[in-house]
């Protein structure tokens, strides 16, 4: 009898171990260390944004949630970062929107010349129905969106000279994003379109391979781009936004709690982001100038809203989703 209860007593303390240890188990929270890259150096308004979400997230998760940030196409150049994110290789990345047509081809709806008046034209149409349509079309493809920075207006820039007219471009070889959308549009602006990553433009500029490029006066300074460029002009033919996209493979492996923390973070980001372009643009505007870069408002610019025109209605008929439309309705 004796002998029994002293097994009983032993096989209740053995179970009491183990509920003890399966609990310490179950509470003990699981960890992510996530990558984010885009091809930015740190001292771009982006990247400072980043460097915020990156703050946010692991303050909000007590350390659980890690993102480390991989500027400066360290983890490859525009193709190949979003690819990793759709493939999962990457986890995150910010990369101007149309860069993503190739997977998403209603992307290129943001990379259409000229089609933003304002940047609060383009603000509305990302929160509103065009925005919802987009996202809807990202997740199909296995992006899942977590906002938009403002990239700026892109203009022309190259090492021949001033451009007012798409006479002026005719002949230069003008680098491009390398999707379909931007590329008809800079040839459309009369340049010889040359898709090239971001990453080869410095070198590129500078062997004398391309005559230009086109971008915001933000990321001709933080690139170092103005030591091999010399006019700027201002023809602000795209509005084209940063999307900010997290890959669907590693957003599936996260827990609800920590989706909610990851977007609240960069929509904090995004705002943060957006708040500081203006001023930071127009201080580094002024630096430019000091180092020799020669800016020019454009004479004609209806001249490249009218050679640019015809894309509309491409996209239109070519994809028949009502994206334009709805942008158009957003005004």
């Amino acid at each position: 009898m004796k002998k029994g209860l002293l097994i009983l007593a032993l096989l209740i303390v053995a179970a009491g171990m183990l509920f003890a240890q399966g609990g310490a188990e179950s509470s003990e929270a699981k960890t992510f260390k996530l990558r984010v890259t885009n091809t930015l150096t740190m001292e771009h308004p982006m990247n400072m944004a980043l460097k915020m979400f990156a703050e946010t997230v692991a303050e909000k998760t007590d350390g659980n949630v890690t993102v480390d940030l991989f500027p400066n196409s360290t983890l490859g150049g525009n193709e190949e970062m979003v690819e990793g994110v759709q493939l999962g290789t990457i986890d995150m990345c910010n990369q101007f929107a149309g860069a993503f047509a190739n997977y998403v081809p209603e992307m290129n709806v943001l990379a259409l010349a000229f089609l933003f008046e304002t940047e609060d034209h383009l603000y509305r149409s990302l929160e509103g129905k065009p925005g919802d349509l987009l996202a809807e079309a990202l997740r199909k493809k296995g992006f899942e969106p977590l906002g938009y920075f403002f990239g700026g207006s892109r203009s022309m820039m190259n090492n021949v000279r001033p451009v007012n007219s798409p006479a002026d471009l005719r002949g230069l070889k003008i680098r491009a994003i390398p999707t379909k959308i931007t590329l008809d549009g800079v040839n459309a602006m009369g340049a010889i379109a040359t898709a090239m990553s971001q990453g080869d433009v410095y070198s590129a500029l500078e062997q004398g391979v391309i005559d230009g490029w086109e971008n915001s006066p933000t990321t001709l300074y933080t690139l170092s781009l103005h030591e091999v460029t010399k006019y700027f002009s201002y023809t602000e033919h795209f509005m084209t936004p940063d999307l900010f996209v997290i890959s669907a493979k590693t957003w599936a492996k996260l827990p609800d709690a920590y989706k909610t923390i990851i977007k609240e973070a960069a929509s904090e980001a995004v705002a943060y982001e957006r708040s500081i372009w203006t001023e930071n643009e127009a201080e580094i505007v002024e630096k430019l100038k000091a180092a020799g870069v020669q800016f020019n408002e454009v004479a004609d610019l209806d001249a490249f809203r009218k050679a640019t025109s015809s894309l509309w209605n491409e996209y239109e008929t070519t994809y028949k989703n009502g994206l334009i439309q709805a942008v158009l309705d957003a005004r």
